[in-house]
């Protein structure tokens, strides 16, 4: 792998980045590609996939600019990151969804924030477009450990958490006509589309193929402090629509354009779900060994 790099130091605002991190997929797609269904609700799957090709040229850059706006985006030969902190690169990579499902992460990573561009080989590229979101996450592992020299172990710790499970009237959930082979082939029919009106105290969720572990993990980035697992045992994919009022802007008395239910009362009432708090093993990323990325 041919690489370069760069290095300098930015802060970014810690709302700004849950907020990014809430609505976006390490590729820059909201779409679920293939992924591990979980049966029991308790965790994840700790097994990694490993992608059939590696990027052939890496650069990685200090982000010297004021702006406050993270971007993930798939080009047609690699990625593209913008403005990512060191964090949110280690999060999207394992497929977590809190920040605290790290541990060990040193206090010098917290700050600097860095523009990555990767690409495969030309030879590659046509192999480039037929992986799934897993394989691209690996890809970005690899990045890790050839930049970062990043070194971890996977374990399970009992945290509390909210179980995603089917309420007592049962789901109210419509089966998508979307398929698993939709999914592997990266449409941009699947996936799911979240928006806010203009304060930010009504969110709309608006999903079409989507699995239930992804909705429990979108779930888990909305503010709730602890991670979602699903624990429905529905295997399939579906077509919703969810809109509930935010938490933060309920709770602002200035605040006027925040009528609706709370996430709770709307996952009851329109998906005929709920989130039950619980506490039992939660996936986590331990660091053994984390460097700055070297200069060239």
């Amino acid at each position: 792998m041919r690489t370069s790099s760069a290095t300098g130091n930015k802060g970014l605002n810690l709302a700004t980045r849950a907020a990014i991190l809430a609505t976006m997929t390490f590729a820059g797609f909201h779409a679920p590609f293939s992924h591990s269904q979980t049966t029991s609700g308790a965790a994840k799957s700790l097994d990694r996939v490993s992608s059939p090709i590696q990027f052939d040229v890496v650069s990685v850059k200090m982000h010297n600019s004021d702006t406050q706006g993270s971007r993930m985006q798939l080009q047609p030969d690699g990625i593209r990151l913008s403005n990512l902190p060191l964090q949110d690169l280690i999060v999207q990579s394992f497929d977590l969804v809190l920040s605290n499902q790290i541990v060990g992460l040193p206090s010098w990573a917290n700050s600097p924030r860095f523009d990555i561009e990767a690409k495969v080989a030309d030879s590659d590229i046509a192999a480039f477009h037929k992986l799934n979101l897993e394989q691209v996450r690996s890809m970005g592992r690899t990045i890790l450990a050839d930049r970062f020299k990043f070194a971890s172990h996977e374990e399970s710790r009992n945290l509390p958490f909210y179980a995603l499970a089917v309420a007592k009237d049962g789901s109210k959930l419509k089966p998508s006509t979307l398929s698993d082979q939709d999914s592997n082939a990266r449409t941009g029919i699947i996936g799911m589309r979240h928006a806010s009106n203009e304060s930010g105290g009504i969110n709309q969720l608006t999903a079409n193929g989507v699995t239930m572990d992804r909705l429990a993990s979108n779930l888990s980035q909305q503010g709730l402090g602890r991670v979602v697992l699903d624990n429905t045992n529905l295997t399939g994919r579906y077509d919703f629509q969810l809109t509930w009022a935010s938490q933060t802007a309920a709770a602002d008395a200035n605040s006027s354009d925040v009528s609706g239910p709370s996430i709770f009362t709307a996952v009851s009432e329109q998906l005929g779900l709920k989130l039950e708090p619980r506490k039992g093993p939660v996936p986590i990323v331990v660091i053994d060994h984390i460097e700055a990325p070297s200069l060239n």
